[in-house]
This record gives C-alpha cells, sequence and structure tokens, in this order.
C-alpha cells in the first residue's frame, strides 16, 4: 500500500517534503530528519555485544525505522533507557529472524551509520 502510494506521487509528480518523509521498506539505504539526508552509508551491522560496546565507548544516537512512519530520532540524553527498554529486542543480522524469540514478537535488526558530522548513528530497523 505505501509502494503504491509513493508510486502514485512519483507518477503524478506531487512534492513531497522532507518533513513528511515515512519509511516504505527495510532495509534503508540513507537516514533523513526534517533537514533532509544525515547519512547515506552503513558502516556495519552490529549484534547485541558489539552494539553494547558502542553504546559504553561513547556518544551515539539511536534511530528507528518502522515501515509507515517517519524516523523515530531518539534524543541522545534518552539513549541509555531506550537502550535498556530495546536491548532483550536486538537480533542477530547472521541470522534468521524467529519473531516468537523476541518480547511482544517484535526484533530489531541494528547497523551503525556516520552522520553529517562523523557522528555516530545507530539505525534499528523494526520487525514485527
Amino acid at each position: 500500500m505505501l509502494d503504491l502510494l509513493l508510486n502514485l506521487c512519483v507518477e503524478r509528480r506531487i512534492a513531497l517534503r522532507v518533513d513528511q518523509r515515512i519509511v516504505t521498506r527495510i532495509p534503508l539505504t540513507e537516514l533523513w530528519d526534517e533537514n533532509g539526508t544525515r547519512a547515506s552509508e552503513r558502516i556495519r551491522s552490529l549484534d547485541e555485544n558489539t552494539l553494547l560496546d558502542l553504546v559504553r565507548s561513547g556518544s551515539v544516537q539511536f534511530v528507528v525505522a518502522d515501515c509507515g512512519l517517519k524516523l523515530n530520532w531518539i534524543p541522545r540524553e534518552k539513549r541509555f533507557d531506550f537502550w535498556k527498554s530495546v536491548r532483550p529486542q536486538i537480533a542477530d543480522p547472521a541470522k534468521p529472524i524467529v519473531l516468537e524469540r523476541f518480547p511482544s514478537e517484535t526484533a530489531y535488526i541494528a547497523s551503525e551509520w556516520r552522520g553529517r558530522a562523523d557522528e555516530c548513528l545507530v539505525l534499528l530497523e523494526r520487525h514485527h
């Protein structure tokens, strides 16, 4: 349905405002906010342990991608509380996702990205 709407917009040349952009499919090829593209290169996939090391090592900003919604940029000051809430739902990117094995049948595939100002961004792509 979302792809149909996106194709309709393209066919009719309807201008989409950046601040109205939503996730239409995952995996993503770029990260954006209300000002435009913030990152266009996925550095690496992260499993739970690698992600934990990254969170402990410095300032990261989490971004959540969920089809049909805008990207959710988690404020840096809330990153530790957010991390605690999603940690049990981080899936191993090298294995198939079996939703029944995750709380609320929701899993996240994590990846590291670099932003415009070289900041560390962690994308969590939601599967449910």
